[in-house]
């Protein structure tokens, strides 16, 4: 009986390994760049319906295996570059397969020349930061929703659909929150919710101002936030007391729990007359779990100003101060969603706020358990929501403007916050002047003519796939027309990229750069790869 080893591969064969699976995965999605690219079709297997794909990141994800190791070495590292751009960006992955590839290959025939490849790495590196220097000094801000609109059908190829984005964004922000939802026949249309939203329950059918509707609406309500079960009578007329003292005409309890005494002695004061009725009162708990419900007092202490009172808290309920409640300028619970509209006065501690926990994103692994909590508080310490509702007649229709719409959505967001670039792959032909006199020598140097050899290959991808027989020469017009001209995959002509919708967001594609330079760098400076008997797939690239 003979036990299977661990094998063990070396140079030159650890090289030409990792170009096979590059390559592999650069040609199935070099195909679908640009405007007038195609898609992918792929299934499981012979007895499954055909699946049709045009964003690099659900093509990767499905490539667990192509089929041997030594493939798939090479494949994987792509399939990792083009996933993590997805996630972050919702776009950029074929761009940065092609210019990856095109590295990864020079990079190869350089050191077969004699070439040390770690010089060459460190060359590459210096030469990256110069080229992200270069292409934030081509950014130029985005104008309005006729910008954006033109950046979404630069991703979507879809003019009505784009017009939505980009009216959805440039009236959301890019923190507003977006949700998308599938119907079953043709349709496109857009619904905006404003104000901060909670999942929450009401405490008591009592506490609606309209009960046929099951509607309740506060006006310049005090809030109390209440992190135990509210159950004794002294606690709720503390709370109640506090409120009128602050000359409040409602008021808003938010706690785990309200039963008991508290709860009978609200209901009766919410069942007076409204001639003796001093209070309007709305009792209600957030529908979220332990962790989540302390991010959302959190937040709603932001949005108001309250304090959160129980044991271990600042105050107890029954020693609640007035200023220990918060405000709002209005407050409504229908349907299990509590809608809150915050102060004018809270702007700058909510934007301070807001801006921590974008910080906090920006710096969290894609795959952080914590993250879609805290993209759930950005939208609601920005405020407001947009549904954007679209269908099709086919689920594969469906299923392509969804995807569509969320990449485009990722792609706007971005370019919001850090602008625009001339498209189509130009702006890496642009930042090629800054390549030219890095104080770089030997090998190093190679390292910065590597970069400056292989930027233009999305361009020229894009060119090809537009039909022109001469991609090359159509890079070198771009270059020379100098920043911000691009290729006009539809008319081939050469126009103002930002001008004439030809763009894409800056932060996209620097991060398609230095993805790109960080999967070749890998590729050409690993010596030994060792494969294991029975290596893990996974789903999850």
């Amino acid at each position: 009986m003979t036990t299977r080893r661990a094998q063990v591969v070396g140079q030159p064969h650890a090289q030409r390994q990792f170009l096979e699976g590059i390559h592999i995965v650069a040609d199935l999605l070099a195909p679908t760049l640009g405007p007038l690219g195609g898609h992918v079709a792929g299934s499981t297997n012979a007895n499954t319906k055909y699946e049709l794909f045009d964003d690099a990141g659900t093509v990767v994800r499905r490539l667990l295996s192509l089929g041997t190791p030594q493939a798939d070495i090479g494949a994987m590292l792509m399939r990792n570059m083009v996933w993590r751009l997805q996630q972050r960006f919702g776009d950029g992955g074929t761009t940065a397969a092609v210019l990856a590839r095109a590295l990864t290959v020079r990079g190869a025939r350089l050191q077969a020349a004699g070439i040390n490849a770690m010089e060459l790495a460190r060359g590459l590196q210096v030469a990256t930061t110069a080229a992200v220097a270069a292409l934030r000094a081509q950014t130029q801000p985005l104008a309005g929703e006729v910008d954006l609109a033109r950046l979404a059908y630069a991703v979507t190829g879809d003019r009505a659909l784009s017009a939505v984005l980009g009216e959805l964004r440039a009236l959301l922000g890019p923190e507003g929150h977006v949700q998308i939802e599938k119907l079953v026949a043709p349709y496109l249309e857009r619904r905006y919710i404003a104000g901060a939203h909670f999942k929450a329950q009401i405490a008591s059918m009592y506490f609606y101002t309209d009960t046929a509707q099951r509607h309740a609406v506060l006006t310049a309500p005090a809030i109390a936030l209440v992190d135990e079960p509210l159950q004794s009578a002294e606690a709720a007329v503390a709370l109640m007391e506090a409120a009128l003292t602050r000359g409040a005409k409602a008021l808003l309890i938010l706690a785990p729990e309200i039963s008991g005494p508290a709860l009978h002695l609200l209901v009766t004061n919410q069942q007076a007359p409204a001639d003796k009725r001093k209070l309007l009162l709305l009792g209600a708990r957030l529908a979220a779990s332990v962790g989540e419900r302390s991010a959302q007092f959190t937040d709603i202490g932001v949005l108001t100003g309250a304090a959160l009172l129980g044991q271990g808290r600042l105050r107890s309920v029954r020693s609640v101060r007035p200023d220990d409640l918060g405000t709002a300028v209005r407050v409504e619970l229908a349907r299990e969603a509590l809608t809150l509209f915050a102060h004018e006065s809270f702007s700058a501690t909510i934007r301070a706020e807001a801006a921590s926990v974008q910080t906090r994103l920006t710096t969290m692994a894609l795959n952080d358990e914590e993250r879609p909590v805290l993209t759930r508080r950005l939208a609601t310490l920005t405020g407001g929501i947009g549904e954007l509702k679209i269908g099709a007649h086919s689920e594969l229709e469906r299923t392509l403007l969804f995807d569509k719409a969320t990449r485009a959505l990722h792609v706007l967001t971005a370019a919001q916050r850090g602008g625009v670039v001339a498209g189509g792959g130009a702006a890496f032909v642009h930042a090629l002047p800054a390549l030219r006199d890095l104080p770089l020598q030997g090998d190093q140097a190679a390292g910065a003519a590597l970069l400056a050899a292989c930027l233009d290959a999305p361009l020229r991808q894009i060119a090809h796939n537009a039909g022109v027989d001469a991609p090359r020469l159509i890079a070198q017009r771009v270059a020379d027309a100098g920043a911000p001209a691009a290729f006009d995959a539809y008319t081939h002509a050469l126009v103002d990229g930002p001008a004439c919708g030809v763009v894409d967001a800056t932060e996209v594609v620097i991060g398609i750069l230095v993805n790109a330079v960080g999967c070749a760098h890998m590729a050409l400076t690993t010596d030994t790869i060792v494969y294991h008997r029975a290596p893990e797939q996974s789903m999850n690239p």
